[in-house]
């Protein structure tokens, strides 16, 4: 819930700084860019050096605890001067974000797997993906009701009030560090015992499935996050609603979107095809931000909660995939590969393409959504292209017998 709730928010703290110090667009982009460059090139060091050290539970503590410091840069950005050094203290800031995020989704994807049969590991991946979503959810109108709450009968400007929210919201994620610390300190994730239990090695992880999982990963992530990294500026500038609470609510309804479908693709990874159920929620949210495009009101409300139904099922339908072709020893780092090189190297780009496209002109952000819908349909379709897993049971059955 934390991990989820402070990256999802990511992109609204952005256009915030964006609108409270009017900058240019530049800005947006130079935020996702650098938290999605750092979680993609630590991702996978981080499980691969997991999975040869252990110690998993203290790394995902840490990983919980340094996001939460580094948004106490981002109340400091909301109240320092407009120029240069604010520029770079949002970009460290963000790389501060991306190095905490490394962690989470290789190494609770692999306690998952390792906890739960293979019959049972993709409803659990999309029961915490689902928790995950309801922390996306709650924390937008939690940050705009917090910056209420510290702006009743105080003077207080915008920037302020949002700065002191973001300070409240992070001393939450600090205790919630804490008591995953306590919780989880000691645990490690048992070796692969069909291999002798030895460690393991970057060329094992690297399959030609996973090779593959991750382009077909990078297409897909390119289309959902260049429209939901700047869905807040679109819904802005756009629609016309402006920074306040009815955007957290929008947002909010499209990660409240994202819990159902957490849960049904955790589901259906475990019941059909793995490489159709991922080329669906791929399809599925194209349509779904052409959709809310298209339309207005209650119904584009509508859309845009299938949007977040399926553009937010990659922790399931991914990491459930990647470890089918993979040993067990390998998980973390196949895991981190996918998600670090694939979800997250596909967002540095997405942004970006939505940079380039629009210029300094947010009216242009409705085609870019639709390009990036063309290229998400483009990756459903191509999804097919994986080999089909042979599932983990095979695997280590075919490992055991030479």
């Amino acid at each position: 819930m934390i991990n989820d709730g402070w990256t999802m928010f990511l992109p609204l703290v952005a256009d915030i700084i964006a609108n409270e110090k009017q900058t240019l667009p530049i800005a947006i982009t130079l935020i996702l860019i650098s938290f999605y460059s750092s979680s993609a090139l630590l991702n996978f060091l981080v499980g691969h050096l997991a999975d040869r050290g252990g110690s998993q539970g203290s790394i995902l503590a840490r990983g919980i605890a340094i996001i939460s410091l580094a948004f106490l840069g981002f109340a400091l950005a909301l109240v320092a001067p407009s120029n240069g050094l604010l520029y770079f203290l949002v970009a460290v800031v963000a790389i501060l974000v991306g190095l905490g995020s490394a962690s989470f989704h290789p190494i609770g994807a692999a306690i998952l797997q390792t906890s739960f049969g293979p019959g049972d590991s993709g409803k659990a991946l999309g029961f915490n993906g689902a928790l995950g979503q309801i922390g996306s959810a709650v924390f937008p109108p939690l940050f705009f009701a917090l910056a209420i709450l510290f702006g009743e009968d105080r003077a207080l400007g915008l920037d302020q009030k949002y700065s002191l929210a973001l300070v409240a919201m992070s001393v939450i994620g600090l205790a919630g560090a804490l008591i995953i610390w306590r919780g989880m300190r000691g645990y490690r994730i048992p070796g692969d015992q069909s291999g002798g239990g030895r460690r393991s090695s970057m060329r094992e992880a690297l399959t030609r499935g996973i090779v593959v999982l991750t382009l077909i990963t990078a297409v897909r992530s390119i289309a959902n996050t260049g429209i939901s990294a700047w869905l807040p500026a679109y819904i802005t500038n756009v629609k016309g609603e402006g920074v306040g609470s009815l955007l957290g609510l929008t947002l909010a309804l499209m990660y409240l979107g994202a819990i159902p479908g957490q849960l049904v693709f955790g589901t259906l990874v475990e019941r059909l095809d793995k490489r159709y159920v991922l080329g669906v929620s791929s399809a599925g949210a194209a349509l779904g931000i052409l959709g809310y495009i298209y339309t207005t009101g209650y119904l584009a409300l509508a859309f845009i909660a299938v949007f977040g139904f399926f553009c937010f099922s990659s922790f399931p339908t991914l990491l459930s995939l990647a470890s089918d072709y993979v040993p067990r020893s390998s998980w973390s780092a196949a895991n981190g590969f996918v998600w670090g090189l694939g979800i997250m190297g596909g967002n540095v780009f997405g942004p970006a393409l939505t940079q380039v496209i629009i210029g300094e002109d947010y009216s242009r952000l409705t085609f870019a959504f639709i390009v990036l819908a063309a290229i998400g349909l483009i990756g459903a379709i191509v999804t097919p292209l994986l080999a089909k897993p042979k599932g983990r049971g095979a695997r280590e059955s075919e490992k055991r017998d030479g």
